[in-house]
This record gives structure tokens, C-alpha cells and sequence, in this order.
């Protein structure tokens, strides 16, 4: 299935913003050794402010909708990349402070990104394209942290790593000026969507709470997330310690396994623009994903590398690929009307849920647990979320 002209501009804009946003973030994760080297700041300090820049992403998620239903979806993107741009520069100036500061500016960039681009993609979008749009729209973080990993390493050597945050705030703030010539078109004037914006911080939880679709639909979210990220933190761990992988092997499967993510993302967002039950299709991913992490704990060094590097691009392709999928669900059960508060408030559920993860499954090896049982554990949950957004036969015709 293809998009329509009229959905093939937001979705690129989205893409395009995203990765700008994406490399501006994690350029410092992966610079870490050389800001440390440079700057004398222990390396593991950058754990702790990627933390915060997620905090306060948390907090602005459930005042994002307002924001971009006031502004504008298109003016929400702007600022969301010239916060990126700010933050960047800031931390690019080497100055503590300045370091420190430049979290909330990440924070709002993260914050704003998935309301922004929801709504602009809802509004331009045939509800039938919906949930392909949005697969393609929501895989540009993934797209800019693949890129930085490979163009980072690099440009640190040629320019360093300050200079190489300054090009991505570059780029960001030539992206926020080139969006000028499409807001006008693409965020028409809307008295009903300002009279939304001004609802309180409040609005998008008891959206939640009053929306019996909504609310099984956070629950995944928490869950899926809280599975990926453990997935992404403990993965190439697991690999050298367990299957007996080189650190060399055991990287290539990740990013096999990002990869993976992305291409699949396209192709399930596909079948289920084509078949119109994207809930169906979600909630399969999200077994497939439960199987795979059960059969993750079966590694041992004697499986074949190339056997293990199968079983990850079959991992990342299942656990990396339902963002898009869930988000075009949450705008159906909200209404486009109110997909930028929707979205911005399973946005804050998501950060909870990539808050818990790596905190549980840390919790369970602290225990005394295998990183096979943690697995075995999210495994379980992930089946459970997937049960509970499985459309039921009164109510398998969903709405195209």
C-alpha cells in the first residue's frame, strides 16, 4: 500500500524532524568516552542526565497536546527542534552548568516530537493509511540513533565531539526554518482545536482513565516499552556473557536487530493499512514478540553465530517495530480531534514504562536472577499486554 499525496508530506516532515532530534541526543551517548576524556566528567554521570532529559519529557508530554492544538502541529515541530538546537549548543559549551541546563531543553524536544507529528499526521491522513503512516512517521528516532551510531564515531575524530553537536544543532535549526513554508498549509486555523488546547494538565490521564480502548492500549505501552529498552540495555550483554559472543559479534546483532526494527515497521504497517485491522496486527506483534524473548533464554555457546544473529534480526524486528502501530490505534479510539493529547499522554506512559524496564530487570539480577529469567518475565508480561489489546469477535471489525 502507498500513501497518498496528501499524507507523504507529514510523514516525511515527522521522519526528517525526528532524526534531527535523534541525532542531537544521541551524539552525547555516544561521544561519552571522549566528553569524559575531554572534560574530565566521569562517563557514567551521562546515565543519570539522560535520565533527567527523559523526566522532563514526562512532564511536558501531558501538557504537549495543548500546545500543539494552540500552535499548531507544524510550529509544535519548530520548537521542538529549536529546542533540540539549544540543547546541543549548550551542551556543546563544555560548561557544567550550561550541561546540566541543556536536559530540559532535550526534555522538551522529546516531550513535544510524538504529539506534534501525531497530530500532523492524523490530520492529513486517511484513516485506512493511518496505521502505515504512522509506522513510517514514528520510525525516525530509530533512523537518527542508527545514523549517529555510525557518523559519530567519525566526525568525533575529524571535528570533535563539541563541533559535532553544533552541526546537528545546525541541521536542526535549518529544518525549523524550511517547515516555515509548509505551515500554513498544513496547520490550518481550527477554533475547535484551540478551545481543546485549553484544557487542563490533567486532560490526557482521565483521557485515559474514561476510555476503556485507551486505557488497555497504556497498559501495552508500558509493558512494550518497558521490554524494549530492557531488551536494548541488557542485549549485547547477554550475547558475550550467555551465547559466548565476541563484543565485535554481539554489537553487530544489535544493530541487526535495530535494523530489523525499522524494515519491519514498514511492513507492518503496511499489512495493516491493507487488511484494516491494525489492533489485530498489534497485538500479533506483540505475541511475536513474547516467543521471541521466551526463545532468547534458550542461547548458549554453542549455537552457531550466525544462528544467533538470525534469532536478532527476528528479536528487533517484532520488539522494535509496534510504536507506530499503537500510536495510530490511540489516535483512532481518540479522535483526530484529540490526537496530540492522546498521544501525549501514552507518551508519558511509555517514559514510565522506559523508566521501569531497565530498572526491573536490574532489580532481578541484583536478586540473584539470569538475565535468562528476566527475559522469561517481560516475555510473560508482554503475552499478557498482547491479550489485552486482542479485539474480541463482537468487536474484530474495526472501523477502517
Amino acid at each position: 500500500m502507498r500513501l497518498s499525496r496528501d499524507a507523504t508530506g507529514p510523514v516525511l516532515i515527522t521522519i526528517a524532524m525526528q532524526i534531527a532530534v535523534a541525532l542531537t541526543i544521541a551524539s552525547i551517548q555516544i561521544s561519552a568516552p571522549a566528553i569524559s576524556d575531554h572534560e574530565g566528567l566521569d562517563v557514567r554521570l551521562i546515565g543519570p542526565f539522560v535520565a533527567g532529559c527523559y523526566a522532563v519529557a514526562m512532564i511536558l508530554s501531558l501538557r504537549a497536546g495543548g500546545i500543539v492544538l494552540r500552535w499548531g502541529a507544524v510550529r509544535s515541530g519548530q520548537i521542538c527542534l529549536i529546542a533540540a538546537a539549544g540543547a546541543a549548543a549548550l551542551f556543546a559549551s563544555g560548561w557544567p552548568p550550561a550541561m546540566l541546563l541543556s536536559a530540559v531543553g532535550y526534555g522538551v524536544a522529546l516531550g513535544l516530537a510524538v504529539p506534534a507529528s501525531s497530530q500532523m499526521i492524523a490530520r492529513h491522513t486517511g484513516g485506512r493509511e493511518l496505521p502505515l503512516a504512522m509506522s513510517l512517521g514514528q520510525s525516525g528516532m530509530t533512523i537518527g540513533r542508527l545514523t549517529a551510531g555510525v557518523a559519530v564515531p567519525s566526525l568525533v575524530l575529524l571535528i570533535g565531539w563539541s563541533h559535532t553537536l553544533i552541526v546537528w544543532a545546525a541541521l536542526a535549526i535549518v529544518l525549523a526554518v524550511a517547515l516555515e513554508g509548509s505551515r500554513r498549509r498544513l496547520d490550518p486555523h481550527s477554533t475547535r482545536f484551540h478551545k481543546i488546547g485549553r484544557r487542563g494538565i490533567g486532560e490526557p490521564l482521565r483521557m485515559i482513565r474514561t476510555n476503556p480502548l485507551l486505557f488497555r492500549l497504556a497498559f501495552a505501552s508500558i509493558v512494550f516499552a518497558s521490554a524494549q529498552l530492557s531488551l536494548v540495555v541488557y542485549l549485547v550483554t547477554y550475547m558475550h556473557e550467555e551465547a559466548g559472543l565476541s563484543l565485535v559479534s554481539a554489537g553487530l546483532a544489535f544493530a541487526l536487530a535495530q535494523a530489523a526494527g525499522i524494515a519491519n515497521r514498514f511492513l507492518v504497517g503496511g499489512v495493516a493499512s491493507v487488511i484494516g485491522r491494525p489492533r489485530l496486527v498489534l497485538s500479533l506483534l506483540g505475541f511475536g514478540m513474547a516467543a521471541t524473548l521466551a526463545g532468547v533464554t534458550t542461547l548458549s555457546p554453542g549455537w552457531p553465530t550466525a544462528l544467533v544473529l538470525l534469532g536478532a534480526i527476528l528479536l528487533g524486528g517484532v520488539a522494535m517495530s509496534w510504536n507506530g502501530l499503537l500510536f495510530s490505534e490511540v489516535i483512532r479510539a481518540a479522535g483526530i480531534g484529540h490526537a496530540a493529547t492522546a498521544t501525549g499522554a501514552i507518551s508519558f506512559v511509555t517514559f514510565v514504562g522506559l523508566t521501569l524496564g531497565p530498572a526491573i530487570f536490574g532489580l532481578l539480577l541484583a536478586l540473584g536472577g539470569s538475565y535468562a529469567n528476566g527475559f522469561l518475565v517481560f516475555a510473560g508480561l508482554v503475552a499478557v499486554a498482547s491479550a489485552v489489546i486482542l479485539p474480541t469477535a463482537r468487536v474484530a471489525a474495526e472501523s477502517p
